[in-house]
């Protein structure tokens, strides 16, 4: 629900002024960005050794020809003109180092008289050097502090919090190694800043901010809640808000909403006229699936920011218009101006062609232990054209199928190669013809955490995988035909579907998920490798489809797990059938003891997750699991105290067995 934004202060673009009179070409060769990266980061090393302005002069007009000729190229050829142009940016570039012996703060460019000697070295005087010729900030607005500290040992790092370094340029310092991925220098450099037991203000807001997401990837959940507790206790009245509301979202992304809207309630006591409270309520309102609240609160925070004329809450304002009418549409539009590959990647989404068979395969007649002979697909094979381009893109996109029955990688790092992936897609929009391209952009979009894509990218796409192989199933015209799991080609093709069904689920779309579990487990993949049987059964005693709930438990007769067979005699009784139903909860209470006896307490109380991997078949856990989604239900249709009384003992002398048991004593 949140996300690293570039402080506006910075941008990375070199001056578009004129040098010495003349305009520069912009013109630029393709690698232009990466040789002045390269110059800026040999200029921060040299920054790091404190030089004087003539010594970086020297250093500055041998390293510039080698690694910008580019911008050399700019400057009439003259030997004087070039000279002059190098002394100039030299001494431009050097003032506008942050110094490590200045306390990281720029020089600024040195005052000096008409007739003093030019601070360049070049033994003329000042007005007839490079006075003669003011020369604007070459690097623009670049934060130049950034590559002073790339050159600082990880350990020194430290050193910057006592220093008289912009708070500013810290922060885009880490916000671009976060960006990059290096997220544990990041948190060397802002960490000390937090330190000690001094009073913190809002000043830090910045910091504190980047920190929390440098260890969001970092894994340390711990830290990041100290330090919130750290910043309440020492904190000013706005920086608590900004913790309080960093709190929020940590605790919605749990599913703890009651916490979540504590949280919230006194991030507005501590700071009321905080506009980053709109956003975060509308969105909290969405983690909780309440859209038409969150539409509402957007549409009157939209007009109550409006009326504050502030030019800077113009985009805020906007982006809550947006939301009012679309609200995970609006969220959407907040992650694509984040992330610009992601916003290409909905571009190219949005223009694909519409689904089209491009597979081929054959169907062979199988006999089932426990059902009648099916179709089961062999390998699809994409045409020999897509074939082609299914080969370049596995040579572009990163290759991490994830293992056995797993629907993610989480390998997030495909992202850091998306340019040359997305441009190949947008050469080749055929590629979306593709089950294991889908397969791939779907895992790949799963990993970005952001609201609205789940709705507006991910679940689209998963919806267009489906289509694909539903439209390649019935080219055959042969009926339903089965595609087991147990062959890996499957695989890209049906991980998508059960991707979707699970989202569905989550999300409350009842009917989608049902559909598309059905699918799954009684037509393409009967063995259910993924699970969903148990969720699909609950789903149908949810809307009393009870005629599915019996075909479902037909099915599976011996499944391991309690849902079908607990549900089964949900089904039976509603049905009218009391005598079949009682045999059925007997067995029931025999197979699964603990969760019969779990869902007949008066009030069952929650249970841990089982440590380790998985989840303990026949535990507490497992019969929870069962419990708290169900037992509403039993009670709804009156039937807990029906079982309570159909398990009763028999009636008969103390200690006497049942009559069909006494012959065996």
């Amino acid at each position: 629900m949140t996300a690293m934004q570039r402080n506006p202060l910075y941008d990375s673009r070199i001056a578009n002024e004129p040098i010495h009179g003349h305009d520069m070409d912009t013109t630029f060769p393709p690698d232009f960005e990466r040789q002045i990266e390269a110059l800026l980061s040999l200029a921060g090393r040299q920054a790091v050794s404190n030089p004087t302005p003539h010594a970086f002069t020297q250093w500055f007009k041998l390293a510039m020809p080698k690694g910008v000729p580019a911008l050399l190229a700019q400057i009439p050829p003259e030997p004087e003109e070039v000279d002059r142009f190098l002394r100039s940016a030299a001494l431009s570039l050097w003032a506008d180092l942050p110094m490590p012996g200045h306390g990281l703060q720029a020089l600024g460019q040195s005052r000096q008289g008409r007739n003093d000697p030019c601070a360049c070295g070049s033994g003329q005087k000042y007005k007839h050097c490079c006075g003669a010729n003011a020369m604007p900030p070459l690097f623009g607005n670049m934060n130049l502090l950034r590559y002073v500290l790339d050159a600082y040992p990880k350990s020194r790092l430290r050193e910057v919090c006592a220093s008289k370094a912009s708070i500013d340029a810290v922060a885009d310092t880490a916000f671009q190694w976060l960006d990059g991925g290096d997220a544990a220098r990041a948190s060397a450099l802002l960490e000390p800043y937090f330190a000690g037991s001094a009073p913190l203000t809002v000043r830090v807001a910045p910091l504190f901010n980047l920190l929390m997401d440098a260890w969001l990837t970092l894994g340390r959940r711990t830290k990041r809640e100290r330090l919130i507790d750290a910043i309440l206790q020492r904190g000013d009245r706005p920086l608590k808000s900004d913790a309080l509301q960093r709190r929020t979202t940590m605790l919605a992304d749990r599913g703890d909403h009651a916490g979540a809207w504590r949280a919230f309630k006194q991030a507005s006591e501590l700071n009321p006229n905080d506009p980053a409270l709109s956003f975060l309520e509308v969105t909290t309102l969405l983690s909780e699936g309440r859209v038409s609240e969150a539409q509402a609160r957007a549409q009157w925070w939209a007009a109550f920011l409006a009326k504050q004329r502030d030019p800077q809450l113009a985009d805020l304002v906007e982006r809550l218009r947006d939301m009012a009418k679309d609200p995970y549409g609006g969220m959407m539009g907040v992650a694509t101006s984040a992330n610009a590959d992601l916003q290409r990647l909905h571009d190219l989404f949005l223009a694909a062609p519409p689904p089209a068979v491009r597979h081929r395969f054959d169907v062979f007649m199988e006999e089932g232990e426990h059902r009648a002979a099916h179709g089961v697909a062999s390998e699809f094979m994409p045409d020999a054209d897509l074939a082609k381009l299914e080969k370049r893109w596995q040579k572009v996109f990163p290759q991490a199928k994830p293992g056995l029955t797993a629907l993610q990688n989480d390998a997030e790092e495909v992202w850091d190669n998306a340019p040359a992936w997305l441009d190949l897609l947008q050469k080749h929009p055929a590629l979306w013809f593709s089950f294991d391209v889908l397969d791939d952009l779907v895992m790949a979009v799963d990993t970005v955490h952001w609201a609205g894509v789940e709705q507006r990218l991910l679940v689209p796409m998963a919806e267009r995988a489906a289509e694909q192989l539903r439209l390649t199933l019935e080219s055959r015209g042969s009926g339903p035909v089965q595609c087991p799991w147990g062959v890996l080609s499957h695989r890209p093709s049906l991980r998508p579907i059960a991707h979707l069904a699970y989202i569905c689920k989550e999300a409350g779309n009842w009917q989608r998920f049902m559909a598309l579990a059905h699918w799954l487990v009684f037509e393409l993949n009967p063995n259910d490798n993924h699970g969903l049987r148990d969720d699909l059964s609950c789903a149908y005693a949810r809307f009393e489809r009870w005629t599915d709930v019996l075909a479902l438990n037909d099915r599976y007769p011996d499944d391991m797990q309690p849902a079908l067979a607990l549900n089964a005699v949900l089904a039976t009784l509603a049905s009218g059938d009391t005598t079949a139903a009682r045999k059925m909860i007997t067995l029931a209470r025999k197979d699964h003891p603990v969760v019969v006896k779990m869902l007949l307490e008066a009030s069952p109380k929650p249970v841990k997750p089982d440590s380790g991997y998985g989840i303990t078949v026949g535990g507490k856990y497992e019969a929870w699991l069962y419990v708290g989604e169900m037992r509403e239900f039993w009670d709804r249709h009156k039937a807990l105290d029906w079982a309570r009384e159909a398990l009763k003992p028999a009636k008969g002398k103390p200690g006497m067995p049942p009559p069909g048991q006494q012959s065996l004593l």
